[in-house]
């Protein structure tokens, strides 16, 4: 009897032993499956949280949106103050991102001299823009004497107020003033877009990674090209123009859009800022969400100098 439950013994344990390897594969194997299937809910939460940034950057997009059009619509006085508003705010937020003693100072110079600059052009004045203009220039100077940021400022002044006469004189065109406003409004918005939209959808190589990391190529590519579809659309909508000259003008704009965003970029890389400011949510600042539309209104200002008569026209009609 002992020696038969001595065999009975060393069996079982042999059996257990046996089972002990193929047990903790089979746990191994149940923990793998596990860890595996809640690895997409990880992927779901990091998406989720990325959600409510998303919302707010269309939501203020559309509100700004809905303040520019509107504004450019109604009337030019409307536009007018639309303008003075952003050239406040632009002015405001280059003084916060330079810094330095006399910087505030500066900005309050810039304000009241973009609103004199669009008041004056506006009311048919460029000969007093001019001298309001010379007059900031002036101020600016005396004021950054002391902080040694003359340079700083001047550069703050021209983008505020170089965009803000842009846009007035663009808008002060009675037969297609309104249009030519939508018409480079639409070609910024669709630039920003489709070079959003392109650079996460396509990606490839980035485009500067020393002054804006996360714009590529593809983003570069697809930008430029597409506001090309807005100028065929005004062409057909306006009729009388050359719809592959005006297409050539979009693209043309949305480079300047392009260039303007980069600029933009360098300046807060070269100051170690992100945002201009957190004024709206999802974007930053102001100068952040129409970095590319300031450098496009100048030089869409520039092309509406063959006929200084009429410039809405000019710009639209070829």
């Amino acid at each position: 009897m002992a020696r038969l439950l001595a065999r009975a013994a060393r069996s079982c344990h042999r059996r257990i032993s046996a089972a002990q390897p193929a047990l903790r594969r089979n746990l191994g194997e149940i923990h793998r499956v596990t860890r595996t299937r809640t690895l997409p809910d990880k992927d779901r939460n990091g998406a989720e949280s990325h959600k409510p940034e998303v919302v707010a950057r269309v939501a203020s997009a559309l509100v700004l949106a809905v303040v520019a059009l509107g504004a450019a619509i109604a009337s030019p006085w409307s536009f007018v103050l639309l303008v003075m508003a952003a050239g406040v705010i632009i002015s405001w937020e280059w003084g916060r991102l330079v810094g330095g003693s006399g910087f505030d100072r500066v900005a309050v110079i810039e304000a009241i001299g973009v609103a004199a600059l669009a008041v004056l052009v506006t009311l048919g004045r460029p000969d007093l823009a001019l001298i309001a203009l010379a007059a900031t220039v002036a101020a600016i100077g005396f004021a950054s004497i002391a902080s040694n940021t003359l340079g700083w400022s001047l550069a703050g002044l021209a983008y505020a107020a170089l965009p803000a006469w842009a846009l007035v004189w663009l808008r002060s065109d009675q037969s297609l003033g309104a249009v030519a406003v939508l018409y480079l409004f639409a070609v910024a918005w669709t630039t920003d877009t489709a070079s959003y939209a392109a650079g996460h959808l396509i990606g490839g190589p980035k485009l500067a990674p020393r002054i804006s990391p996360r714009k590529t190529w593809s983003g570069f590519i697809v930008g430029a090209l597409a506001p090309s579809l807005i100028g065929y659309a005004f062409a057909a909508a306006l009729g009388g123009t050359s719809a592959w000259r005006l297409a050539l003008v979009s693209v043309a704009l949305a480079l300047a859009c392009q260039l303007g965003d980069l600029v933009e970029s360098a300046v807060k890389r070269r100051f170690g800022a992100k945002d201009m400011s957190h004024l709206i949510p999802g974007h930053g600042g102001l100068f952040d969400r129409i970095d590319g539309l300031l450098l496009a209104a100048i030089l869409a200002a520039l092309i509406a100098l063959r006929d200084p008569a009429s410039p809405g026209r000019a710009l639209l009609v070829w």
